[in-house]
């Protein structure tokens, strides 16, 4: 059965004492995020704050521009904060647990670095019972312009290129099951065959050092979301294994007061390689 408790920085998800996940909402940082990410018994799945990408925590939500302001990166300690926003916690809007499912919602405000709110974000976790090989996480993300018309972009460049893409959702992989396998809804598996592509879906699997199995996450794009299938932001290199669906890499988000912008994406934590007809399966319902 689930169990949801609070923990010193949020909420922490378990499943017959076995732990899941932990939603961090209390930290004080730049941020909201999920991790670790975990099936069942396993080792995390996921990454916080590595030496190379501080901003980088288990599973989070970011945009690069948000009204020109940066909600991706963040400054270096005790530098100018001047550009530069947090994605700061409201409240939990509800929490419940069942034989079904375990749920819970919460509110944040995008904030930039002289104190204006320009978005507040519903976002809604839902996990499902484990399966014997496998976990499903469902992620909803709303957001509404406060006080302003918001535009949500990023910087823009050559497909492939680093730093220019980032909007939404994403998943930074322990770094011990890297370099690993990546697939996508199409069949492609090069980095530089995904990256700025679109597809339904797309997952990357890696040994993991701690036990000597396979594991890995896939995200499904929604097909309710603005322009799906996403375009894909991927890494797959030593110490550096990401995947982000993107739906800003090619064009602009204008978000009027008033109106709203929804994103639905289901993760799936698996052990083993990236199974297509698994993926296909759980897409469909």
């Amino acid at each position: 059965m689930f169990s949801l408790e609070s923990i010193d920085s949020g909420l922490g998800l378990t499943w017959n004492g076995q732990a899941l996940l932990n939603y961090h909402f209390q930290t004080g940082g730049q941020r909201t995020y999920w991790h670790p990410l975990r099936l069942p018994g396993s080792p995390s799945l996921t990454m916080n704050q590595p030496e190379d990408h501080v901003h980088h925590q288990g599973m989070w939500v970011a945009w690069k521009k948000v009204n020109g302001v940066n909600f991706w990166e963040q400054p270096t300690l005790g530098a100018d904060a001047t550009g530069f926003g947090k994605i700061v916690h409201q409240r939990m809007v509800d929490e419940s647990i069942s034989a079904e499912r375990a749920q819970f919602t919460a509110e944040n405000a995008w904030i930039d670095w002289q104190g204006t709110t320009h978005l507040t974000e519903i976002r809604q976790t839902v996990v499902f019972p484990p399966r014997p090989d496998y976990l499903i996480i469902d992620v909803q993300i709303q957001f509404r312009p406060q006080g302003r018309d918001v535009t949500l972009d990023l910087n823009r460049g050559e497909p492939g290129r680093g730093g220019l893409f980032y909007s939404g959702l994403a998943i930074r992989f322990d770094n011990v099951m890297t370099p690993g396998q990546l697939l996508d809804a199409d069949g492609r598996a090069e980095p530089m065959d995904i990256f700025g592509k679109q597809s339904r879906w797309c997952g990357f699997a890696g040994k993991h050092a701690a036990d000597g199995q396979i594991y890995g996450a896939t995200i499904i794009d929604h097909p309710s979301n603005p322009r799906h299938p996403t375009t894909w932001w991927v890494r797959n290199g030593k110490n550096y294994g990401i995947l982000h669906p993107s739906p800003a890499y090619y064009e602009t988000f204008h978000l009027a007061q008033g109106n709203q912008l929804k994103f639905k994406y289901r993760v799936i934590l698996h052990k083993g390689v990236v199974n297509p007809d698994l993926i296909e399966q759980e897409a469909g319902k």
